[in-house]
């Protein structure tokens, strides 16, 4: 966004830049952004991070922790192998927090 500090120039806060507002007449300026980018410059997570959190709730509670050995993982089932070939489920530990994974 440029700055309007005097009748005459426009200034960029970034990098300080000066231009005389009679060469900017008639000239359209634009910018382009991307919600990624929004995102990160406020600070909230991506879309695809909440929905996996949200997904994460799921428990198997028959799926045991091949590194502490608790019974119960939390889940989130993906399709990331052709469509013909079985889907991955990733598991997380929720007292270790070990990840594995398993194609189904």
């Amino acid at each position: 966004m440029l700055s309007f500090d005097s009748p005459k120039y426009a200034r960029c806060p970034l990098c300080n830049s000066q231009k005389r507002l009679k060469e900017m007449k008639d000239k359209v300026i634009r910018y382009t952004i991307s919600a990624e980018d929004m995102r990160r410059e406020l600070g909230v997570s991506s879309l695809e991070a909440i929905e996996e959190e949200r997904e994460l709730k799921q428990m198997d509670y028959n799926a045991k922790c091949k590194a502490c050995q608790h019974l119960g993982l939390a889940y989130v089932a993906r399709q990331i192998r052709s469509a013909d070939e079985g889907q991955t489920i990733f598991y997380t530990c929720p007292v270790c927090a070990h990840k594995q994974t398993e194609n189904s």
